[in-house]
């Protein structure tokens, strides 16, 4: 390491150490992350994060309930359009359900048509079209190839690319591996910045929960896989990997789900996030100090 190199990490440890003091003196519980440090950009080695991150109340706010994909394999879909959907609110002040059968239509004009796909499908579909409202093109229970949109459904997407929303990769997809302590850093970073994070991972062939939180299993027991909106997290030692991050799910009923930290590490092979020039504020993902220690009462029933 360079003698530069060694006074910024110092420096870092530092200002983390004088962020760390004031946080607690205002008694907020705080979280160390470490995460693996680059020569480029040495202030990213050692971050604080509140412990415990939740956009529910946003999404509960803007009325975006659960949704649900049925019996097609359209998760990736609806991922992408929680994501989407979730930005369009913050930029307009309100929420709006908007078509996943457009996306996965726009998704198809770049691929070979079917339902689902990669998030990178859904972002270049909706870069050309942008996407429209639900009740414009509604989702149907069965894929229907003839499909297409309307004249008012494809002039009213594509006034949404307007909005000058933008994705971000935290981690392209690769199905060999899991997160690193960066990516899995960015990923926390994004939550408590109030926006959700699109998860593709190698899913259970036969998924197990306890209390709501889904259970690790070895790797010669899942297969590629299934796609869930990230909506929060919380630290909590005695979940592997050290906590929990909150997921919405199109599958198993609709119900909002929580995955240990160390499912994420092990299995998530992509990430990325979609944000736009907000206009109106969206409820703070951290919790206060008298909201902190209500785990048992947040995961679903």
């Amino acid at each position: 390491m360079t003698r530069q190199f060694l006074e910024m990490r110092a420096t870092t440890f530092t200002q983390s150490g004088q962020r760390l003091a004031g946080l607690l003196t205002l008694g907020l519980s705080t979280s160390l992350v470490w995460a693996e440090p680059s020569t480029n950009n040495p202030s990213t080695a050692l971050e604080i994060l509140p412990p415990t991150a939740d956009l529910r109340p946003a999404l509960a706010a803007w009325k975006l309930t659960p949704r649900q994909q049925g019996a097609r394999d359209t998760c990736s879909v609806f991922t992408m359009v929680g994501a989407l959907e979730f930005a369009v609110a913050k930029c307009e002040g309100h929420g709006e359900r908007l078509s996943v059968e457009f996306l996965n239509w726009s998704a198809n004009q770049h691929r070979r048509p079917g339902d689902g796909g990669f998030f990178s499908d859904m972002w270049r579909g909706f870069s050309d079209y942008g996407i429209c409202s639900e009740p414009q093109m509604p989702y149907e229970d069965r894929f229907d190839l003839a499909r297409k949109p309307d004249a008012t459904a494809l002039a009213e997407a594509k006034g949404r690319l307007n909005l000058g929303l933008q994705h971000h990769w935290i981690k392209e997809w690769n199905v060999n591996t899991g997160l690193t302590s960066g990516e899995f850093l960015g990923v926390k970073r994004r939550l408590t910045e109030g926006w959700p994070v699109c998860g593709g991972f190698r899913w259970p062939s036969n998924p197990v929960w306890n209390a709501g939180v889904l259970q690790i299993c070895p790797s010669n027991a899942v297969f590629d896989g299934h796609s869930v909106l990230l909506v929060g997290y919380r630290d909590d030692a005695s979940q592997a990997g050290g906590g929990v991050f909150l997921f919405r799910n199109s599958n198993n009923g609709g119900a909002d789900g929580w995955m240990p930290y160390a499912y994420a590490q092990a299995y998530m092979n992509d990430a990325l996030w979609i944000d736009g020039p907000a206009r109106t504020a969206t409820p703070d993902a951290r919790p206060t100090p008298s909201q902190a220690g209500h785990y048992s009462n947040s995961l679903p029933r």
